[in-house]
């Protein structure tokens, strides 16, 4: 299925992701590392508490230390982004991730 997204940071593909998923707030990170100069070659996904509009509208710096949960990583490459790499993703992967995080 595919689902609207937010994004921070694009650098070849958007780098920090906010989404809607099974009534929850969903983070991918692909972060910046200096000491490669590189960004990750996969995203790391959260669950996020509600966080209202306010906090969403400035900087998403730091993001990720509101999670309430990590449920795990998931390749950049396996990411089908839309045609634009801006507003859509096929979520199969983080729902994986949701249903073997609800198992535990």
């Amino acid at each position: 299925m595919r689902t609207p997204f937010s994004y921070r940071e694009f650098y070849d593909v958007p780098r920090l992701i906010l989404l809607r998923r099974e009534g929850s707030l969903i983070l991918l990170e692909s972060a910046f590392d200096a000491e490669t100069d590189e960004y990750s070659d996969s995203y790391e996904v959260f669950v996020l508490p509600n966080i209202s509009p306010d906090e969403l509208a400035g900087s998403w710096e730091g993001l990720r230390s509101k999670a309430v949960t990590f449920l795990g990583r998931v390749p950049v490459k396996d990411i089908d982004f839309d045609p634009t790499l801006r507003r859509e993703i096929e979520t199969s992967l983080i729902d994986e991730l949701l249903r073997a995080s609800s198992c535990r």
